[in-house]
Parts: C-alpha cells; structure tokens; sequence
C-alpha cells in the first residue's frame, strides 16, 4: 500500500469489505432446472458497506479514505477509479496478488432484495493492515460489515480500545449476521461511541422483541444507539434520553423505491457527519434519514446519494 497522503488527518477512515455490486431489478425469483428469466434492469457500482459509507460522507463534506484490498482484474480497476472519481482517499488501498475483487449479486425488489456474495477481498484485510500511524491518521474510526471481515473480528475489541486510548471516537453498524449467531458485537458496545444496528439487527443482538427494550438494553453497553427503522423513521437512545423521527412527522413525501441497497450506510454516513460537526441528535437522525431516503431511487447505494456539503 502507498505510504502518500500518509501525514494527512481524515475526518474518517474506515476497513473496506471491497467489492462490485451487480443489481438486477425485476419481478422475478430465480429458478433452477435451466429456467431462463428476464430481469428488467441492472446496474453495476461500487460496492461494499463502508466504501458506501464514505462516498456519502465525501458528498456531504468530509474528508473519507478506506483501507482495502482490490484484486488485480477489471473490477478491481473499476473500485479504485470509482472511489477515486467519488472523492475517497484511495492511498491505503493495496491491489492483491491472490483474490479476485469481491462482488455481490442483488436482485432487488420494490421494498426487499436477495444478494449472493462472492467474498474475494471483502475478507482480505488483516490485524496487521490496521497499523499505529492510522490512529494518527484520523478523528473516527467506522466498523462496517463486522461479520463479513472474518479476519478483523476477533479484533475490534483491542483496536477500539485503542482508537479511544489516542483520542478517536468508533462507530459501529454491523449488518446481517448470515450465520445468525451474532457473537461479539455485546463485547465491542463498551468501546463504541455510535452504534447503528436498523431495526431487526437491534432485535437479534439484544435478544428482545420490542425495539424500544432492544434499544435500552443496548445503550446499557455504553454506546448512542441509532435505530434504523424504514420507512417507521429512527430513533435514538442514549442513557435515558430517546430521540424519534417519523416521516409522518417531518413532512417528508414517499419516494418511488428503486432498491434498498446501501440504504442503511447512506443512513450511517448522514448521522456520523452530523454527529462529528456536533449537531443536535434530532438533526442527525434528520441527516441521516434524508441520506437513506435520497439513495433509494435508483439502483445500488451511490447513484443517487444527498450531495449537499454539511458544515
């Protein structure tokens, strides 16, 4: 990986699950003995949660770089020129010798999607990656894809532990378990400014079937925790304050839904600026929601991301 820009202090830097999204939309699911079907649409773009997370980020005015891995093969050449073209520090991003480039496969729906993933290098990155000049390097560190990057997630624990002993704040969203099994996350909280879990995330990790008690139990951990709840809006809890948005509630119009892709991170993105500037969490949640919103007109996470410099 280059040693350029290395002097550089970033508002965020984060370890990227690298890869392409192939979105295929269309009122169709896949079927097998040879069945041919046919999709109305797709779009290829970027993807991976925390490189979604930084190209809104990089949108609303902050400086954003990733550490990864691409492999060396046309979609590799497609993430470091889309990244580059989006306005993310690229210097960390080394091209491996062994993996192909991570992709993930959607079919997306109006309100759902499926994805079939090819891990490549989403999983690439190990301890090692994460040296001591990147906690120098900038103010918060995200987790993104916490059960996707196998090889960090024994880790977290003693790399948030040591963001925090040189003075930055964490952020944590983990996603989808695809195993279920949620292991870890209750042990990283204690070292986790923001957590951001949407709704059935929030259920699965506290082991709750109410939102509101999930939430609770959460923030007993130590962290804000940040609810992404669709189209109900999101909420907030921290100790015992609760902040809530309903789009009902905010004069916001229905959108036509392309694909939820990325909505989520867009989300993240949107409530860790207004969060780093210092804002009120009412107006976090507020940016937040308007980042989640904006990208789910149109295919994939990025095409249609709030660009609006926040200061």
């Amino acid at each position: 990986m280059s040693d350029q820009a290395q002097n550089d202090t970033f508002d965020v830097l984060t370890a990227s699950d690298m890869c392409v999204d192939l979105v295929l939309t269309g009122n169709v699911r896949p079927q097998f003995h040879q069945v041919e079907q046919i999709v109305d649409d797709f779009s290829l773009e970027l993807g991976g949660s925390a490189n979604i997370f930084a190209s809104q980020l990089a949108k609303l005015g902050a400086r954003v770089g990733v550490i990864g891995w691409v492999g060396k093969d046309a979609f590799g050449e497609f993430c470091l020129s889309r990244i580059n073209d989006l306005g993310i520090d690229a210097s960390r991003i080394g091209v491996h010798p062994g993996l192909k480039t991570g992709l993930g496969v959607a079919l997306a729906e109006r309100d759902d999607r499926a994805i079939l993933t090819y891990l490549g290098t989403i999983d690439a990155l190990q301890p090692s990656h994460l040296s001591d000049d990147l906690l120098t390097a900038c103010h918060h560190w995200h987790i993104a894809s916490y059960f996707l990057l196998k090889s960090l997630r024994g880790f977290w624990v003693e790399w948030a532990q040591r963001c925090k002993a040189a003075g930055l704040t964490v952020s944590l969203d983990t996603n989808w378990d695809p195993e279920s099994r949620w292991e870890g996350v209750r042990e990283l909280l204690p070292f986790t400014n923001v957590f951001l879990p949407n709704e059935n995330e929030a259920l699965a990790v506290a082991g709750e079937d109410s939102i509101f008690r999930a939430a609770r139990r959460l923030t007993g951990d130590g962290p804000l925790v940040v609810v992404k709840r669709g189209a109900e809006g999101a909420l907030a809890v921290r100790g015992e304050q609760t902040w809530e948005i309903c789009p009902g509630d905010m004069g916001l119009q229905p959108v036509r839904v392309v694909d939820t892709v990325g909505a989520g991170d867009n989300f993240d993105a949107g409530f860790i600026r207004g969060w780093l500037l210092g804002r009120d969490i009412r107006e976090c949640l507020l940016l937040g929601h308007r980042c989640g919103v904006a990208s789910l007109t149109k295919a994939g996470g990025i095409q249609e991301q709030l660009r609006e410099v926040v200061r």
